[in-house]
Formats: C-alpha cells, structure tokens, sequence
C-alpha cells in the first residue's frame, strides 16, 4: 500500500563565512502521493458490483480432458505387397491383381473401433515392376465420406523388379469416417486396403513370375480426430492447482469476520466415459504460515460420475455434478477468514475405473470435453478486528551533518478515507537490509468513512496524521533506505466491537 506523506523539516544550515552563521527553516517536502482501491488488491475482473456494494467473484477452469488427451493416431506408413502366386502371361487391358489386406494400427491399450477425421490426410504411393503402363486402383474400404469409399485410380509408368516406377498422390481426409473393426467388423484398431492392378490396355503382353511383387504404400500424416468410439483404456489423473491473490500476503495478524461465501467444485463429464473424482483437499495457507483445510464430507470420498447422453454432438448432454461449499456445510469461511495469499486445491479423477463395461461402445467428441472448474462468491462484507497490513517503499533522504541537515521533523499524513474501517497507522524506518532502525507511531486514527459525510455520492472523511520523529531516530534518516507501513484495521461499533460494513462501489484511501 503507497500513501503520501510530507515530511516537515526543521533544517540547520551551515554556512562557511569568517563569521559562522546559522539559521533554522520550516520546510515542507512531499515524499509519496497515491492512493489504494480494491481493485489495487485483487485483479479487476474478480470484483463485480452488486445492489451497490463490491461483490468478490471468480471462475477459473482448473482442468479439462478433451479426444486429443486419450487419442493420438500416429504418423503411420503402411505397406501392402502382393506377391505374385504364379509365372503369367498378361495380356493387354487385364486386370490380374485384386487382393484385400488389413492391418493393426498400434495404439497402445486404445481400442478404436470407429473414428471421424478433422483433419490430416493420407499420401498413397503406387510402385510398378513391370515393364508396361499399369493401372491402380488403391481403395481404403471402411474410410468413407458422405458414404462414398476412399478410391482412387491412377497409371505408373512401365518399371523393373529392381527399380520400380512410383506414382503418388495424397488425400485430405478431414471429414471422413473410419470404420477401424476389420473384415469381419469384430476386431479394433484395423483398417483394410485393397489393391487392384490391370495392364494397359495399349500396352503390350508382359510376363509376370512368383518373383515379381506389386507394392501399394499409404502413410497417414497429421491426423486430429472429432470423435472416436471404441474403449479407451483406464485414465487416471492426480493434480494440485494453485492459486494465488498476493495481495493477501501484506496481512501480518489479525482477524477477519466474513459474512457468507459460497463456492461451487462443478465436474462436467462431456464424455460417454464413466469416471469418478475426489477431492482431496482444499487449504488456504497465509503470510504467517498458518494452515486450513476444507471440512466437508465429501473430501477424500470418490464421487461417481456417470457417462455423457445423446446419440450425436449436437444432441449430447454432458453430466453435471456440482459440489457446494457454505458456511453451513463446511469450514469455508474459517479458510477464508485465515487471510491466506496460497490456496492449494488437489483432487483425483479416474476414467473407466471399473474396465470396459461398455463392451467398446465409449464415445468422445472432441468438443465436449471432461472439465473441472471452481466458481466463488464472497460478499464485500466483512469486520476486521486488529487486522494489520504492512507495505514497504523505497525512500532515500541524504544530509550533511556539516552543512544542510535534518535537526527534528516529523512525516504529515493527509488522508481521505472512503472505507467504513479506521486505521491505527505506524511507520517503520529500515535500513538497506531492510532491518528496523525504529518505530513512529501516528498522533491520531484515520477514521471511519461511517463518521463522516457524503461526496460526490460516496462518503468519506478526512484524516491528519503526525509522526512526530524522536531525536533517536533523526540520526538515523540518513540510513533509512525503506519505509514500512504497518496499518491496523478496525470496523467498531459505538462500543467498540468489531462489526460488518459493505465496502461500497469506488470506495478509496486517498493520500493528499
């Protein structure tokens, strides 16, 4: 916290004459000039008006599990070679090779049984042998668009067993379907590719023999997925997130008394996954090292969290599970009233803890994702006891004990205070180590803003605060590097006890 003080000097001026003269002189000097709102404490966007008064808000995703995290299809090259079986004389214009493979695409302990592309393609290679034009037709059965099979036909010019012409050419599959359960739509992770060659039939009549092979290669490259069913194996997940308001870490003691706050742990299962969660803790840890940890039932108690809904993305429904924490079903405003800078929140998330009890049939869209978020409310009203705040800037005052220099002085401060709590302010000079040189108290509080009157719409009240430096210390301002500002704040009522205030919209300490 940056205030404004004047610093009031009362200088001894030496100066060298045949006849030494001196003279004392009043100087006003300012040092600092600034002023402290809330949103100088916690980040704009966390505080929001209500009827009036400030309102502290936040939503903050914490985690989130999308398609891409469980399915990665890799960059895979597959061959398909047909061996000739026998010694033939082919004629022109004959078709003499219709063979259909299938091959295992390796994906770990996923087991996809159908996947719709995004985007990434597949680049086909065709490789001659012998010495004539030949006709490919390479197809994919099983990848299809709008129900049309990947097929394509193209010539390669005349080859050699030993250096075989290549002809290629490459395919988006962004928008396609592939059906990965084989020939006998049984198994996973298998595509199928068919081969079929003819010579040309402008061409002349070649021999093939059993040495002969005709080689189709395909290789998908960059392929992102939209959606994918099949199952995908057990995922498991333990995190700790943390977060942080550093404002926080200027409070040295004291108490808080919060009126009411209520947070909000949300699990969305966008998945047809079946999963379960726990949290496993929520601790608020302050400047002085103290500790709290959420009380709640459900902490370190796995929570079901049962599968998405719907038979398309447009029509599925997420799960939803939300978990509420108040001060009627926990000890959140004990967490909160412990002041604390760092709040650690841990939890653990499991996907399809009991196998596959699906038989296969999971399903993910990758724009339904599985998301954890924490949402909180906490209404800018609240009572402060003793509750002390310190804040440190930088300050260099340099005198000549020969020539111009403090004799005695005191810091001014000038306040207006549009905050319903008073402040009891002290001030700390340190050195540039920052270790305590003494202590100044202030002649008087900083009131309340309740005690004073309304402007331009807010109340507010003026404050005139001395620190009267004792003659220990003026020796000492030439080795004040740092000034501490340790403010003790108070809400009372007429008989002193702490009580609750709203802080008011555009409430201030103001410095002039």
């Amino acid at each position: 916290m940056k205030i404004n003080f004047i610093f009031i000097l009362l200088l001894l001026v030496v100066s060298c004459k045949k006849n030494k003269t001196t003279w004392n002189t009043d100087w006003d000097v300012p040092l600092v000039h600034d002023s402290l709102t809330l949103s100088q404490l916690v980040d704009d966007s966390m505080i929001v008006s209500n009827l009036g008064v400030y309102e502290f808000s936040f939503n903050r995703e914490l985690f989130q599990l999308k398609l891409s995290d469980f399915v990665q299809i890799p960059d895979t090259s597959v061959d398909h070679i047909y061996n000739f079986p026998i010694n033939l004389n082919v004629n022109p214009g004959f078709s003499f090779v219709n063979d259909i493979q299938e091959h295992v695409i390796d994906l770990d302990d996923v087991e996809l049984k159908k996947i719709k592309v995004n985007a990434g393609g597949v680049l086909l290679k065709v490789y001659n042998p012998i010495e004539t034009k030949t006709f490919f037709t390479v197809e994919l059965p099983g990848v299809t668009k709008n129900g049309v099979t990947l097929s394509k036909t193209f010539s390669a010019g005349a080859g050699t067993i030993s250096n075989p012409t290549v002809t290629q050419t490459y395919v988006d599959l962004s928008g396609y379907d592939i059906d990965l359960r084989g020939a006998n739509s049984l198994n996973f992770n298998r595509i199928q590719s068919k081969l079929v060659v003819q010579s040309d039939p402008e061409g002349p009549a070649v021999t093939v023999t059993t040495s002969t092979s005709f080689k189709f290669n395909f290789t998908m490259q960059n392929i992102s997925l939209s959606y994918a069913r099949g199952y995908f194996g057990q995922f498991s997940e333990t995190k700790t997130e943390e977060f942080n308001l550093e404002a926080l870490n200027k409070i040295e003691s004291g108490l808080i008394d919060i009126d009411a706050a209520d947070l909000e742990l949300k699990v969305e299962n966008g998945l047809k996954v079946n999963a379960r969660f726990k949290l496993t803790s929520l601790e608020n840890t302050n400047a002085q090292l103290n500790g709290v940890n959420l009380s709640h039932p459900i902490v370190n108690q796995w929570q079901s969290i049962t599968s998405a809904s719907g038979s398309s993305s447009s029509t599925l429904n997420p799960t939803v599970n939300i978990y509420e924490f108040n001060g009627s079903n926990s000890n959140l405003e004990a967490i909160l009233e412990n002041h604390g800078a760092t709040n650690e929140l841990g939890y653990s998330i499991q996907l399809n803890p009991w196998g596959n009890t699906s038989g296969g049939w999971d399903e993910i869209y990758d724009e339904h994702p599985f998301t954890v978020s924490l949402k909180g409310t906490l209404p800018m009203k609240f009572g402060c006891d003793n509750l002390i705040l310190k804040d440190t800037f930088a300050i260099d005052i340099v005198q000549d004990k020969e020539k111009t220099h403090v004799e005695s002085g005191m810091f001014v401060l000038n306040a207006i205070n549009a905050f319903p709590m008073n402040a009891n302010v002290q001030l700390v000079l340190l050195d540039q180590n920052k270790l305590s040189l003494g202590a100044i108290n202030g002649s008087q509080l900083v009131e309340s803003s309740i005690y004073g009157t309304v402007v331009n719409g807010i109340q507010q009240i003026k404050s005139k605060v001395l620190f009267e430096i004792p003659s220990n210390l003026v020796d000492e301002l030439n080795n004040t590097k740092f000034i501490t500002v340790r403010v003790t704040l108070n809400t009372p009522d007429a008989s002193g006890n702490a009580i609750q205030y709203d802080i008011p919209i555009d409430g201030f300490f103001k410095f002039t």
